[in-house]
């Protein structure tokens, strides 16, 4: 009981953590004050004729009149430009690692977001896992570090929580809020997608006190994702004040961690800048998405026999719900540039009892329509889970934009998959055996931190974007 408050105030700290670090500015404003002159001069001319209307001479001159007005009008005028304040901000990064005890494989696969097995607090690994631990870190943020007379790709930052599991066992993760890590990147290309190799040191001071020391070769950020490949090594010590869990509770020994390393990892709404994007304003700002978000969630009626929400009012309306969290929509750039490839971090469908699935990493193929500019677009496509669940999904959305980053949609579609069976547990207590199912179903979505770009937005669709600047200082 006691692993499960601990794992509540965790995720209730980290959230805590993210939502502060979100309120900090990503934006940089920068205003001119200008004054506006205005000079206008007026001429007008007019002859007062006497009765005869002559010609009065040389010695009675013309009684034309000349009345010249100026007027001076002066005023304050600001014009403010915003720009991107930040190198790197993402939301999650995941990393499979090689290099931990054979003996207690924790076999979390590829990218360390596969789990192999039912994974418990009291879970101690398996043998012969490819994959023995994962680095996992949330919030991430770094920000420009001029050293060496601005030498630049210097960088300095945080996570607002990282784990680092060199196996199962519970009193060898090292856990750190807000580590300090110093990175620099040789970029080998500086266009979208931009591949560089990033050697980084980093430390932590608590809770748990270790050092981070890795090199890796990056790829991305395009669309919010990238893939990145390490070799490191990472040292710390969990003191006897230091929160651990070993099978079912707490211990208070001390541990000390040597942590050698190889890893493949893959990262979420994780954006990139170089150092002279930070210079181009962000409406001039390059995307290559139709849309990305954070989270949705959906409610939905379906053929499935019962009911998520037996016994209550909602039970008798709908029948399923549906989450999606780091959605990321790329678009393709050919044809119209209309046709897009996508993926989530995670998503699950659950349309009814023993109708369910869940999905790391599935595959959206599909294309993106524009019924109303600026508001109002509609999606069809098909999606592919393979991994914990297989399931093939026919599906159609409508996306009202809301605002800025909250959408409204209507989504219906056909979905047929089955679930592995280690998904049993808490899943099959809460929502039945789901080996297989096939459902038509129609609801509606709410999508949170969620933005959809239109075709002025594209940048395959844009020959005004300004050319990046060069100069670095």
């Amino acid at each position: 009981m006691k692993t499960y408050k601990f794992a509540i105030n965790l995720l209730i700290i980290v959230f805590g953590i993210w939502l502060l670090s979100g309120c900090a500015s990503i934006t940089r404003e920068e205003t001119d004050l200008f004054t506006i002159t205005e000079i206008d001069t007026t001429f007008t001319s007019y002859v007062k004729n006497s009765p005869s209307n002559r010609d009065n001479g040389v010695v009675f001159p013309s009684s034309r009149e000349v009345l010249v007005e100026r007027n001076l009008t002066q005023r304050d005028s600001t014009i403010t430009r915003y720009y991107p304040d930040f190198i790197r901000l993402g939301f999650f990064e995941a990393i499979g690692t090689i290099g931990g005890n054979s003996d207690y494989g924790i076999g979390t696969g590829l990218f360390g977001i596969f789990p192999m097995s039912n994974l418990s607090s009291s879970y101690r690994g398996e043998k012969d896992k490819i994959f023995t631990g994962g680095i996992y870190r949330i919030g991430i943020s770094e920000t420009r570090l001029r050293w060496f007379r601005d030498a630049p790709n210097w960088t300095i930052g945080t996570n607002a929580v990282e784990f680092i599991l060199p196996d199962s066992r519970g009193e060898n993760m090292l856990i750190g809020l807000l580590p300090v890590y110093v990175r620099k990147r040789f970029y080998l290309r500086e266009e979208i997608p931009y591949i560089a190799i990033t050697p980084a040191f980093g430390f932590s001071i608590a809770p748990s006190q270790y050092i981070n020391m890795s090199v890796s070769a990056d790829i991305g950020s395009v669309g919010g994702l990238n893939f990145r490949a390490y070799i490191g090594m990472a040292a710390g010590f969990n003191s006897e004040e230091t929160p651990q869990i070993k099978g079912n509770d707490y211990t208070n020994a001390a541990t000390s961690v040597i942590f050698p390393y190889a890893g493949l990892g893959i990262s979420f709404l994780d954006f990139l800048n170089l150092v002279p994007e930070t210079l181009v304003e962000w409406k001039d700002y390059q995307h290559s998405s139709w849309q990305l978000g954070l989270f949705e969630l959906g409610l939905y009626y379906s053929n499935a026999d019962n009911s998520l929400f037996k016994d209550t009012v909602a039970g008798k309306a709908l029948k399923g719900i549906d989450f999606e969290v780091a959605k990321t929509n790329l678009a393709l750039p050919f044809w119209n540039n209309r046709f897009y490839v996508g993926t989530s971090l995670l998503h699950f469908m659950g349309l009814g009892m023993n109708s369910w699935a869940l999905s790391m990493l599935p595959i959206r193929l599909g294309y993106w329509h524009t019924l109303a500019d600026d508001e109002l677009t509609i999606t069809p496509y098909l999606e592919l889970g393979s991994y914990p669940s297989n399931y093939l999904n026919f599906a159609a959305e409508l996306n009202l934009r809301i605002s800025e980053h909250l959408n409204f949609g209507l989504k219906g579609g056909y979905i047929s998959g089955s679930s592995d069976e280690f998904l049993g547990g808490e899943l099959v207590n809460r929502f039945g055996i789901s080996s297989t199912f096939s459902n038509f179903y129609f609801g509606f979505n709410f999508r949170f931190v969620n933005k959809i770009f239109f075709e002025p937005d594209l940048r395959y669709n844009r020959k005004d974007l300004p050319k990046q600047p060069k100069e670095f200082k």
